[in-house]
């Protein structure tokens, strides 16, 4: 019988292999909700590929129409309550989709697009998106300024480096190492 490679690791080759978390109601906000015009967004985590978002709305509340770059797609998954996510095809036309409790909704990169609170009570969801030096086309048309959504700028949870284990920024009153 041969000797199992797998049981014969070298752990010091991997990442730091520490776990943390932020409680991503207590994040910093990175927009404030203003009724029906706005929904809260935290500013959850920022890794070297990745930027996580935690959004609250009420029924009613909405997120104004805006563009992402062409590479950065969005994942959003919805926790609590219901919402409609308008975006434009490729004819320019506003297309939606219905999401719920448990669905995860993907909008294609540069996709023109925004969301409305539907139903009865609150909504939440997570938005998973890859770390781009400019998320937003506006952002450089000048029409939304710069520091709502440049992670050099905005407050976060927490900004972890993981090529190089290291914590660019920490939120203590919503961080946590396990």
């Amino acid at each position: 019988m041969t000797d199992n490679p797998v049981q014969k690791k070298d752990y010091s080759v991997l990442p730091k292999q520490q776990a943390f978390k932020v409680h991503a109601p207590d994040a910093p906000t990175l927009v404030e909700g203003g009724g029906t015009d706005l929904q809260t967004v935290h500013s959850v985590m920022l890794t070297n590929d990745m930027y996580v978002t935690w959004t609250t709305g009420e029924p009613g509340d909405s997120f104004p129409i805006h563009s992402h770059m062409p590479e950065m797609y969005q994942i959003l998954t919805t926790i609590k309550g219901e919402c409609v996510w308008y975006y434009k095809d490729n004819d320019g036309e506003e297309q939606s989709i219905e999401a719920g409790p448990s669905d995860v909704v993907y909008l294609p990169g540069g996709a023109e697009n925004r969301v409305e609170v539907v139903g009865d009570e609150e909504h939440i969801h997570i938005g998973s998106y890859p770390r781009v030096r400019v998320p937003r086309v506006e952002q450089l048309t000048g029409i939304v300024p710069s520091q709502l959504e440049d992670p050099k700028d905005f407050a976060v949870g927490v900004d972890f480096d993981n090529v190089r284990d290291e914590y660019h920024e920490r939120d203590d009153s919503c961080f946590e190492e396990g």
